[in-house]
Protein backbone atom coordinates (compact mmCIF):
# COMPACT_ATOMS: atom_id res chain seq x y z
CA UNK A 1 0.00 0.00 0.00
CA UNK A 2 1.73 3.25 -0.99
CA UNK A 3 2.71 5.23 2.27
CA UNK A 4 2.85 9.13 2.12
CA UNK A 5 5.19 11.01 4.53
CA UNK A 6 2.93 12.02 7.76
CA UNK A 7 3.59 15.96 9.04
CA UNK A 8 4.57 15.82 12.73
CA UNK A 9 2.49 18.22 14.99
CA UNK A 10 3.81 19.44 18.02
CA UNK A 11 1.46 20.95 20.11
CA UNK A 12 2.93 21.75 23.46
CA UNK A 13 1.38 21.80 26.58
CA UNK A 14 -0.45 24.42 27.63
CA UNK A 15 -0.41 25.93 30.72
CA UNK A 16 -2.46 28.71 31.95
CA UNK A 17 0.46 31.45 31.62
CA UNK A 18 0.48 30.73 27.74
CA UNK A 19 -3.02 31.08 27.07
CA UNK A 20 -1.84 35.15 27.38
CA UNK A 21 -4.28 37.60 26.40
CA UNK A 22 -1.90 38.52 23.31
CA UNK A 23 -2.28 35.15 21.91
CA UNK A 24 -6.24 35.79 22.12
CA UNK A 25 -5.73 39.20 20.44
CA UNK A 26 -3.77 38.18 17.46
CA UNK A 27 -6.15 35.23 17.21
CA UNK A 28 -9.17 37.93 16.60
CA UNK A 29 -6.97 39.82 14.32
CA UNK A 30 -6.48 36.94 12.29
CA UNK A 31 -9.93 36.20 11.90
CA UNK A 32 -11.16 39.42 11.72
CA UNK A 33 -8.55 39.13 8.44
CA UNK A 34 -9.66 36.15 7.54
CA UNK A 35 -13.68 37.00 7.66
CA UNK A 36 -12.41 39.98 5.46
CA UNK A 37 -10.80 38.11 2.97
CA UNK A 38 -13.14 35.91 2.48
CA UNK A 39 -15.92 38.14 1.85
CA UNK A 40 -14.66 38.26 -1.56
CA UNK A 41 -14.88 34.35 -1.97
CA UNK A 42 -17.16 32.02 -2.86
CA UNK A 43 -19.46 30.70 -0.32
CA UNK A 44 -19.15 27.45 -1.11
CA UNK A 45 -15.42 27.27 0.15
CA UNK A 46 -15.96 24.43 2.39
CA UNK A 47 -18.94 22.50 1.59
CA UNK A 48 -20.05 19.85 3.51
CA UNK A 49 -22.61 16.74 3.67
CA UNK A 50 -25.47 15.64 5.59
CA UNK A 51 -23.95 13.65 9.04
CA UNK A 52 -24.08 9.64 8.02
CA UNK A 53 -25.58 7.36 10.29
CA UNK A 54 -22.18 6.56 11.75
CA UNK A 55 -21.89 9.69 12.50
CA UNK A 56 -19.31 11.01 10.05
CA UNK A 57 -19.35 14.11 8.11
CA UNK A 58 -17.92 14.26 4.81
CA UNK A 59 -16.12 17.63 3.70
CA UNK A 60 -14.82 18.96 0.85
CA UNK A 61 -12.13 22.02 1.11
CA UNK A 62 -11.92 24.34 -2.21
CA UNK A 63 -8.49 25.52 -2.80
CA UNK A 64 -8.17 29.36 -1.62
CA UNK A 65 -10.55 28.11 1.30
CA UNK A 66 -9.56 30.88 4.53
CA UNK A 67 -8.42 29.48 7.78
CA UNK A 68 -12.13 31.13 8.77
CA UNK A 69 -13.87 29.50 6.57
CA UNK A 70 -12.69 25.95 7.60
CA UNK A 71 -13.23 26.05 11.42
CA UNK A 72 -16.91 27.84 10.71
CA UNK A 73 -18.12 25.33 9.17
CA UNK A 74 -16.24 22.52 11.03
CA UNK A 75 -17.82 24.24 14.17
CA UNK A 76 -20.93 24.32 12.60
CA UNK A 77 -21.54 20.83 11.61
CA UNK A 78 -20.12 19.38 15.00
CA UNK A 79 -16.91 18.11 13.54
CA UNK A 80 -15.09 21.02 15.67
CA UNK A 81 -16.39 21.12 19.50
CA UNK A 82 -14.54 24.22 20.30
CA UNK A 83 -14.13 26.77 16.63
CA UNK A 84 -12.07 29.05 18.92
CA UNK A 85 -9.62 26.23 20.38
CA UNK A 86 -9.45 24.93 16.75
CA UNK A 87 -8.50 28.13 15.66
CA UNK A 88 -5.74 29.18 18.18
CA UNK A 89 -4.28 25.81 17.72
CA UNK A 90 -3.73 26.76 13.89
CA UNK A 91 -2.34 29.76 14.63
CA UNK A 92 0.38 28.48 17.76
CA UNK A 93 1.23 25.25 15.59
CA UNK A 94 1.68 27.99 12.24
CA UNK A 95 -0.53 25.46 10.29
CA UNK A 96 -2.87 28.36 8.52
CA UNK A 97 -0.36 28.03 5.82
CA UNK A 98 -0.45 24.57 4.92
CA UNK A 99 -4.27 23.59 5.40
CA UNK A 100 -4.72 21.40 2.37
CA UNK A 101 -7.82 21.47 0.04
CA UNK A 102 -9.42 18.16 -0.70
CA UNK A 103 -12.42 16.06 0.16
CA UNK A 104 -12.31 14.69 3.80
CA UNK A 105 -15.08 12.18 6.02
CA UNK A 106 -14.81 13.48 10.04
CA UNK A 107 -16.46 12.18 13.09
CA UNK A 108 -18.02 14.27 14.83
CA UNK A 109 -16.24 16.30 17.81
CA UNK A 110 -12.98 15.19 16.08
CA UNK A 111 -10.11 16.30 18.79
CA UNK A 112 -8.45 20.04 17.50
CA UNK A 113 -5.04 18.39 17.28
CA UNK A 114 -6.56 15.51 14.90
CA UNK A 115 -8.25 18.00 12.95
CA UNK A 116 -5.00 20.34 12.44
CA UNK A 117 -2.88 16.83 11.64
CA UNK A 118 -5.25 15.76 8.48
CA UNK A 119 -5.95 19.37 7.42
CA UNK A 120 -1.84 19.64 6.99
CA UNK A 121 -1.38 16.04 5.94
CA UNK A 122 -3.98 16.44 2.84
CA UNK A 123 -6.76 14.20 1.75
CA UNK A 124 -7.06 10.47 2.25
CA UNK A 125 -5.26 9.24 -1.19
CA UNK A 126 -7.49 7.38 -3.30
CA UNK A 127 -6.28 4.84 -6.36
CA UNK A 128 -8.77 2.68 -8.41
CA UNK A 129 -7.73 -0.62 -9.75
CA UNK A 130 -9.54 -2.51 -12.47
CA UNK A 131 -10.11 -6.40 -11.69
CA UNK A 132 -10.76 -7.56 -15.40
CA UNK A 133 -13.74 -10.35 -15.98
CA UNK A 134 -12.97 -13.89 -15.61
CA UNK A 135 -9.92 -13.96 -13.68
CA UNK A 136 -9.28 -16.67 -10.86
CA UNK A 137 -9.06 -16.37 -7.00
CA UNK A 138 -5.43 -16.08 -6.70
CA UNK A 139 -4.98 -14.22 -9.93
CA UNK A 140 -6.18 -11.42 -8.40
CA UNK A 141 -4.04 -12.04 -5.29
CA UNK A 142 -1.09 -11.60 -7.91
CA UNK A 143 -2.00 -8.46 -9.27
CA UNK A 144 -2.84 -6.84 -5.67
CA UNK A 145 0.94 -7.86 -5.38
CA UNK A 146 2.14 -6.43 -8.88
CA UNK A 147 0.28 -2.86 -8.09
CA UNK A 148 2.18 -3.09 -4.96
CA UNK A 149 -1.33 -2.42 -2.61
CA UNK A 150 -0.88 -5.48 -0.90
CA UNK A 151 1.53 -9.26 -1.31
CA UNK A 152 -0.41 -12.22 -2.83
CA UNK A 153 0.18 -13.79 0.89
CA UNK A 154 -1.88 -11.15 2.35
CA UNK A 155 -4.35 -11.85 -0.14
CA UNK A 156 -5.31 -15.42 0.64
CA UNK A 157 -5.26 -14.80 4.04
CA UNK A 158 -7.47 -12.62 3.67
CA UNK A 159 -9.47 -15.20 1.06
CA UNK A 160 -8.74 -18.00 3.96
CA UNK A 161 -10.30 -15.93 6.99
CA UNK A 162 -13.40 -14.44 5.38
CA UNK A 163 -16.88 -14.92 6.34
CA UNK A 164 -19.09 -16.27 3.29
CA UNK A 165 -22.46 -14.64 2.57
CA UNK A 166 -26.00 -16.07 2.51
CA UNK A 167 -25.86 -15.70 -1.28
CA UNK A 168 -22.94 -18.04 -1.43
CA UNK A 169 -22.85 -21.64 -1.79
CA UNK A 170 -20.16 -24.42 -1.29
CA UNK A 171 -17.31 -22.64 -3.08
CA UNK A 172 -14.51 -22.86 -0.65
CA UNK A 173 -12.74 -19.69 -1.73
CA UNK A 174 -15.12 -17.15 -3.02
CA UNK A 175 -14.47 -18.27 -6.55
CA UNK A 176 -17.27 -17.08 -9.12
CA UNK A 177 -18.37 -14.70 -6.47
CA UNK A 178 -15.30 -11.96 -6.47
CA UNK A 179 -17.66 -9.23 -8.52
CA UNK A 180 -15.18 -7.69 -11.56
CA UNK A 181 -14.71 -3.84 -11.85
CA UNK A 182 -12.91 -1.22 -10.59
CA UNK A 183 -11.64 -0.54 -7.12
CA UNK A 184 -11.01 2.55 -4.86
CA UNK A 185 -7.83 1.97 -2.66
CA UNK A 186 -8.08 4.64 0.13
CA UNK A 187 -5.06 5.07 2.60
CA UNK A 188 -6.89 2.32 5.49
CA UNK A 189 -8.13 -0.13 2.79
CA UNK A 190 -6.91 -3.54 3.64
CA UNK A 191 -6.80 -6.83 1.64
CA UNK A 192 -9.69 -8.07 3.98
CA UNK A 193 -11.88 -4.62 3.41
CA UNK A 194 -10.88 -4.96 -0.77
CA UNK A 195 -12.24 -8.71 -0.58
CA UNK A 196 -15.54 -7.86 1.23
CA UNK A 197 -16.35 -4.52 -1.32
CA UNK A 198 -16.05 -7.33 -4.20
CA UNK A 199 -18.57 -9.40 -1.98
CA UNK A 200 -21.16 -6.18 -1.64
CA UNK A 201 -21.14 -5.50 -5.02
CA UNK A 202 -21.68 -8.91 -5.99
CA UNK A 203 -24.73 -9.14 -3.64
CA UNK A 204 -25.99 -5.36 -5.43
CA UNK A 205 -25.95 -6.68 -9.00
CA UNK A 206 -26.74 -10.31 -8.45
CA UNK A 207 -30.23 -9.55 -7.30
CA UNK A 208 -32.49 -11.48 -5.98
CA UNK A 209 -35.09 -10.96 -8.99
CA UNK A 210 -31.97 -12.39 -10.87
CA UNK A 211 -31.87 -15.64 -8.94
CA UNK A 212 -35.67 -15.81 -8.60
CA UNK A 213 -35.56 -15.71 -12.67
CA UNK A 214 -32.93 -18.20 -12.42
CA UNK A 215 -34.61 -20.74 -9.92
CA UNK A 216 -37.82 -20.97 -12.17
CA UNK A 217 -36.01 -22.32 -14.48
CA UNK A 218 -34.66 -24.88 -12.11
CA UNK A 219 -31.14 -22.90 -11.99
CA UNK A 220 -29.41 -22.67 -8.72
CA UNK A 221 -27.52 -19.36 -8.64
CA UNK A 222 -24.15 -21.78 -7.87
CA UNK A 223 -25.28 -23.73 -10.99
CA UNK A 224 -25.59 -20.22 -12.91
CA UNK A 225 -21.95 -18.77 -11.75
CA UNK A 226 -20.73 -22.33 -12.90
CA UNK A 227 -21.66 -21.75 -16.40
CA UNK A 228 -21.16 -17.98 -16.43
CA UNK A 229 -17.35 -18.50 -15.63
CA UNK A 230 -17.30 -20.44 -19.02
CA UNK A 231 -19.10 -18.29 -20.63
CA UNK A 232 -16.80 -15.33 -19.60
CA UNK A 233 -13.77 -17.59 -20.39
CA UNK A 234 -15.54 -18.03 -23.72
CA UNK A 235 -16.96 -14.78 -24.98
CA UNK A 236 -14.40 -11.75 -26.18
CA UNK A 237 -17.09 -9.35 -27.28
CA UNK A 238 -20.14 -8.77 -24.41
CA UNK A 239 -22.55 -8.91 -27.15
CA UNK A 240 -22.01 -12.58 -27.90
CA UNK A 241 -22.08 -13.88 -24.60
CA UNK A 242 -26.06 -14.52 -24.77
CA UNK A 243 -25.40 -16.77 -27.92
CA UNK A 244 -22.50 -18.48 -26.30
CA UNK A 245 -24.74 -19.02 -23.38
CA UNK A 246 -27.59 -20.46 -25.00
CA UNK A 247 -25.52 -22.60 -27.21
CA UNK A 248 -23.91 -24.18 -23.60
CA UNK A 249 -27.65 -24.19 -22.28
CA UNK A 250 -28.67 -26.20 -25.33
CA UNK A 251 -25.69 -28.46 -25.45
CA UNK A 252 -26.99 -29.48 -21.22
CA UNK A 253 -30.74 -29.79 -22.81
CA UNK A 254 -29.77 -32.23 -25.09
CA UNK A 255 -27.33 -34.12 -23.19
CA UNK A 256 -24.40 -33.06 -25.27
CA UNK A 257 -20.84 -32.12 -23.38
CA UNK A 258 -19.94 -28.62 -23.08
CA UNK A 259 -16.69 -29.28 -25.24
CA UNK A 260 -14.90 -26.24 -23.22
CA UNK A 261 -11.49 -25.39 -23.32
CA UNK A 262 -11.32 -22.99 -20.37
CA UNK A 263 -12.45 -26.21 -17.99
CA UNK A 264 -9.45 -28.09 -19.78
CA UNK A 265 -6.96 -25.45 -18.56
CA UNK A 266 -8.50 -24.89 -15.49
CA UNK A 267 -8.14 -28.90 -14.93
CA UNK A 268 -4.98 -28.46 -15.91
CA UNK A 269 -3.91 -26.49 -12.73
CA UNK A 270 -5.42 -28.54 -10.18
CA UNK A 271 -3.94 -31.20 -8.26
CA UNK A 272 -0.40 -32.83 -8.04
CA UNK A 273 0.51 -31.37 -11.21
CA UNK A 274 -1.01 -27.82 -11.17
CA UNK A 275 1.89 -25.80 -9.76
CA UNK A 276 4.01 -26.94 -12.67
CA UNK A 277 1.43 -26.23 -15.10
CA UNK A 278 0.71 -22.88 -13.81
CA UNK A 279 4.29 -21.76 -13.16
CA UNK A 280 5.46 -23.70 -17.53
CA UNK A 281 1.77 -22.33 -19.17
CA UNK A 282 0.27 -20.04 -16.21
CA UNK A 283 -3.08 -20.16 -15.29
CA UNK A 284 -4.72 -20.39 -18.81
CA UNK A 285 -2.87 -22.45 -21.04
CA UNK A 286 -3.02 -21.22 -24.70
CA UNK A 287 -2.85 -24.40 -27.30
CA UNK A 288 -4.17 -27.36 -25.55
CA UNK A 289 -2.78 -30.47 -26.74
CA UNK A 290 -4.92 -33.95 -27.29
CA UNK A 291 -3.53 -35.14 -23.87
CA UNK A 292 -4.21 -32.17 -22.31
CA UNK A 293 -8.11 -32.90 -23.76
CA UNK A 294 -7.92 -36.35 -21.70
CA UNK A 295 -7.08 -35.75 -18.12
CA UNK A 296 -9.18 -37.23 -16.18
CA UNK A 297 -10.86 -34.11 -13.63
CA UNK A 298 -14.62 -33.62 -13.28
CA UNK A 299 -13.72 -29.96 -14.78
CA UNK A 300 -12.98 -31.48 -18.09
CA UNK A 301 -16.10 -31.07 -20.15
CA UNK A 302 -14.54 -33.15 -22.92
CA UNK A 303 -14.87 -36.16 -20.96
CA UNK A 304 -17.61 -35.58 -18.31
CA UNK A 305 -20.91 -33.96 -20.12
CA UNK A 306 -23.12 -31.10 -18.07
CA UNK A 307 -21.52 -28.71 -15.46
CA UNK A 308 -18.49 -28.67 -13.87
CA UNK A 309 -18.32 -29.04 -9.47
CA UNK A 310 -17.90 -25.38 -9.50
CA UNK A 311 -16.92 -22.31 -11.25
CA UNK A 312 -13.36 -21.74 -12.78
CA UNK A 313 -13.29 -17.71 -12.98
CA UNK A 314 -15.20 -15.11 -11.49
CA UNK A 315 -17.70 -13.78 -14.11
CA UNK A 316 -19.05 -10.13 -14.70
CA UNK A 317 -22.38 -9.68 -14.52
CA UNK A 318 -22.99 -9.90 -18.24
CA UNK A 319 -22.43 -13.23 -18.16
CA UNK A 320 -24.33 -14.05 -15.32
CA UNK A 321 -27.26 -12.49 -17.01
CA UNK A 322 -26.76 -14.09 -20.33
CA UNK A 323 -26.71 -17.88 -18.58
CA UNK A 324 -30.71 -16.43 -16.98
CA UNK A 325 -31.42 -15.22 -20.27
CA UNK A 326 -29.75 -16.33 -22.92
CA UNK A 327 -30.70 -15.66 -26.32
CA UNK A 328 -33.03 -17.54 -27.93
CA UNK A 329 -31.29 -19.10 -30.57
CA UNK A 330 -31.13 -23.39 -31.31
CA UNK A 331 -27.35 -23.28 -31.46
CA UNK A 332 -25.35 -26.18 -30.04
CA UNK A 333 -22.30 -25.01 -31.54
CA UNK A 334 -19.68 -22.15 -32.35
CA UNK A 335 -16.15 -21.59 -33.67
CA UNK A 336 -13.92 -18.80 -33.64
CA UNK A 337 -14.69 -16.14 -36.52
CA UNK A 338 -12.24 -16.22 -40.07
CA UNK A 339 -11.88 -12.74 -39.24
CA UNK A 340 -9.80 -13.41 -36.38
CA UNK A 341 -11.25 -10.64 -34.59
CA UNK A 342 -12.29 -12.58 -31.40
CA UNK A 343 -15.78 -12.97 -32.67
CA UNK A 344 -17.12 -16.71 -33.22
CA UNK A 345 -19.51 -18.07 -36.05
CA UNK A 346 -22.55 -20.11 -34.43
CA UNK A 347 -24.37 -23.30 -35.64
CA UNK A 348 -27.32 -25.45 -34.80
CA UNK A 349 -26.47 -28.77 -36.86
CA UNK A 350 -23.29 -30.14 -36.66
CA UNK A 351 -22.72 -29.95 -41.07
CA UNK A 352 -23.57 -26.03 -40.75
CA UNK A 353 -20.62 -26.22 -37.62
CA UNK A 354 -18.03 -28.73 -39.39
CA UNK A 355 -18.32 -25.75 -42.54
CA UNK A 356 -17.60 -23.12 -39.95
CA UNK A 357 -14.77 -24.72 -38.99
CA UNK A 358 -13.24 -25.14 -42.51
CA UNK A 359 -13.35 -21.62 -43.21
CA UNK A 360 -11.79 -21.16 -39.70
CA UNK A 361 -9.22 -23.42 -40.80
CA UNK A 362 -9.00 -22.10 -44.46
CA UNK A 363 -8.44 -18.21 -42.54
CA UNK A 364 -4.87 -18.43 -42.49
CA UNK A 365 -5.68 -17.35 -38.55
CA UNK A 366 -3.15 -18.00 -36.15
CA UNK A 367 -5.20 -19.22 -32.56
CA UNK A 368 -2.40 -17.19 -30.46
CA UNK A 369 -3.26 -14.17 -32.08
CA UNK A 370 -6.76 -14.27 -31.81
CA UNK A 371 -7.80 -12.10 -29.00
CA UNK A 372 -8.50 -13.17 -26.02
CA UNK A 373 -8.04 -13.29 -22.44
CA UNK A 374 -4.53 -13.26 -20.94
CA UNK A 375 -2.74 -15.20 -18.44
Amino acid sequence: MPKRDSHTIAVAVFGIAVLVVAFVMLNRVLGAGDALASGFREESAVTVSAVSAEGTVDVTIAEGASTMDIVDRLAEVGVASDAETLRTLILLTGAGSSLQAGEYTFSLSTPPAEIVRRLREGPPRIERITFRSGLRVQQIGIILEDEGYFSHEEWDEAVASAQPRDFMGDDPDFLGYLMPGTYEIHDDTTAASLLEEMLDRFGELVTPDLVDRAAEQGWSLYEVLTLASVVEREAVHPEEKPAIAAAFRNRIDQGIALQADPTVQFALTLGEGGPASVENFGWWKGELTVDDLQIDSPYNTYLYPGLMPGPISNPDIDSIRAVITPADVDYVYFVASPECDGHHLFASTLDEHNANVELFRNSGCIPDQIPSEDN
